[in-house]
């Protein structure tokens, strides 16, 4: 029996691991802050601008770095990228569908961009990420998919305003309603913070004209001239349903042909 050579015993054992997504699917690629309790110890309560900023330009590097993103989803310390592969009957998955190269990319994007906006570190401590990626079947379960991720931004957004102004022992076995309700008695009204620290925020992609200057390498001159640039941008996410006429499903692409 001819035994098998070093470099290949290897391979076989890093194939035992290798996991690849289905083909023509929807994509779910959640990123979360490692630790963010302790790392934003500093930052400001209940909602600090700095840290949103950090998180949306997270949201924007991910969305620009990965092949078939459509958009992403932001609240608190996590990222929900929604990820296709049927733009044509030729399109390739991100990283040929294989989750560890999908997961680790995709935390080390997320770690640059988030230090490199946000900038302040604590004891010489950096944010990290951690990345996890799944499939689902239909755009009803992605548009469900959402909806879950908002229901718990509003929680602990709820939560975080709360803890701003009362203690833990104060909250302790408080629901999310009573403490809504606690906010208002001391005059604070949740619906007063600003829509993206409430429902989280929503990273899209946008194409508008713009004046471009270049310089014409024959003749030496700079010219100016109009032309479309396509960048991604992030604003307050409406409130997301599952109905079939909403606009949640509706900005859910429809699934695309399939290879021959």
């Amino acid at each position: 029996m001819d035994s098998l050579s070093l470099a290949d015993r290897m391979k076989q054992y890093e194939q035992a691991t290798r996991h690849t997504l289905p083909a023509r699917t929807y994509t779910i690629l959640r990123v979360d802050g490692r630790a963010f309790h302790s790392f934003l110890r500093h930052a400001d309560r209940p909602f600090d601008g700095a840290v949103m900023a950090a998180m949306d330009a997270t949201a924007a590097a991910l969305c620009a770095d990965i092949s078939g993103a459509v958009f992403a989803y932001t609240q608190s310390d996590e990222i929900s990228v929604l990820i296709t592969d049927f733009g044509s009957a030729g399109t390739q998955q991100w990283f040929g569908g294989v989750v560890q190269k999908i997961a680790s990319v995709s935390a080390s994007v997320a770690t640059m961009a988030f230090n490199a906006e946000y900038g302040h570190h604590y004891d010489g401590a950096t944010a990290t990420f951690d990345a996890r990626v799944f499939t689902l079947p239909t755009p009803t379960e992605v548009a469900n998919y959402f909806v879950w991720r908002q229901r718990d931004a509003i929680r602990n957004a709820i939560s975080m305003a709360a803890r701003a102004e009362f203690s833990h022992r104060e909250l302790h076995q408080v629901s999310t309603a009573t403490a809504r309700a606690l906010l208002l008695e001391r005059g604070i009204h949740f619906d007063t913070y600003p829509a993206g620290a409430r429902h989280g925020r929503l990273c899209t992609r946008t194409t508008r004209e713009e004046d471009v200057t270049y310089t014409d390498r024959r003749t030496g001159t700079e010219r100016t001239i109009r032309a479309a640039r396509s960048r991604w941008e992030t604003g307050p996410a409406p409130l997301f349903t599952a109905d079939p006429d909403g606009p949640l499903i509706e900005s859910i692409p429809a699934p695309g042909p399939r290879a021959a």
